[in-house]
């Protein structure tokens, strides 16, 4: 995973919350912890980050 590759929520989420969530992507921004992602969903006005851990994600585009 790396900054700008496109990634979904894991079908098996492990907080009930996102489970709300699994239709969105989102595209990563930023590492600032070891384990966590900064995301920012994609389409959202206005812009909705969220700071997770890494391993709730999948890519699905790397960037180019």
């Amino acid at each position: 995973m790396e900054i700008g590759d496109i990634v979904k929520l894991h079908i098996n989420s492990s907080v009930d919350w996102m489970h709300k969530y699994l239709e969105e992507t989102f595209e990563v921004v930023d590492f600032p912890t070891e384990t966590g992602v900064l995301v920012k969903m994609v389409g959202s006005d206005p812009e909705w980050f969220w700071h997770v851990g890494k391993n709730e994600f999948e890519i699905m585009e790397k960037k180019d």
